[in-house]
């Protein structure tokens, strides 16, 4: 219960400034940006113990939704600006080979699943709008919470008992009902009351099953990296959530997908 209050607690705190940075454009890039310094500062830690190069590993992950944010339409180059970045620097400083492999590894995997996956926000607001990208971040919130309290109460088919044991096909199916009743509500709200164009009725089933499978396989697959590592958190950035990475391993899954979902359905968004 004091972990549940904790929890609570955090969440009331942060939530609120998170979906103020959704007001702008500049204020959602600036907001991806630092949550890729946290969570990736957090995923980089676990395989590079050098501090200098750790910190200027995490700059360069930061500088790629500033940059596509900013400067560039189109993924591609900044990631190929920063990733060479990146390699060129563990040549420049690590002398082993074997450590230079594991150094862009990690980089790799960091510049990937956290900032060019998270970083799908940034051509969903600028495609759909800041409220269907809010949409995204806050069903993700549902979904979490529905699925904990779903799973705890009637949860018994384990779907992934070696990666993620209290993960159940109840919770996942409770989460996914609350992000659809939570949609409709979002757009009676949003584009009924606010005449804020949102996603048709249309898009809610594809939506909520999007949320719901990307994030399970998004906390899972952060639950392997734990795992590997051999740590139960990722952090101690979010009190009673564990670090950042731990807060948003769903989300890192879901954002993509749910960008491409839009993109397909984009004939009947509003």
């Amino acid at each position: 219960m004091d972990e549940l209050k904790t929890r609570t607690i955090t969440a009331i705190v942060v939530a609120p400034f998170v979906v103020l940075c959704f007001v702008s454009y500049e204020s959602l890039v600036g907001l991806v940006s630092a949550i890729v310094i946290l969570a990736g500062y957090e995923l980089i830690t676990l395989e590079l113990k050098d501090r200098d190069s750790r910190f200027f590993y995490v700059i360069l992950l930061a500088v790629y939704p500033i940059l596509y944010g900013i400067i560039f339409k189109e993924p591609f180059q900044p990631f190929s600006i920063v990733f060479i970045l990146g390699v060129v620097s563990s040549l420049a400083s690590d002398k082993n080979p074997t450590q230079v492999f594991k150094t862009v590894a990690s980089f790799s995997i960091a510049l990937i699943y956290v900032a060019s996956f998270l970083s799908f926000f940034i051509p969903m607001y600028r495609d759909f709008g800041a409220a269907n990208a809010l949409l995204v971040l806050t069903s993700t919130w549902v979904f979490d919470s529905f699925a904990y309290f779903t799973g705890l109460k009637f949860g018994k088919i384990r779907i992934s008992p070696h990666y993620s044991p209290r993960k159940s096909l109840e919770g996942v199916i409770g989460g996914f009902l609350g992000v659809l009743i939570y949609t409709l509500l979002y757009r009676l709200i949003v584009n009924n009351l606010l005449s804020i164009d949102v996603i048709n009725y249309k898009t809610f089933l594809p939506f909520a099953a999007v949320v719901a499978v990307a994030d399970t396989f998004g906390d899972i697959f952060e639950s392997a990296l734990k795992r590997y590592y051999g740590v139960k958190d990722s952090g101690k950035t979010l009190p009673g959530h564990g670090g950042m990475l731990d807060r948003i391993d769903g989300l890192l899954f879901v954002a993509p997908v749910s960008y491409i979902v839009f993109k397909i359905f984009e004939g009947v968004m509003g």
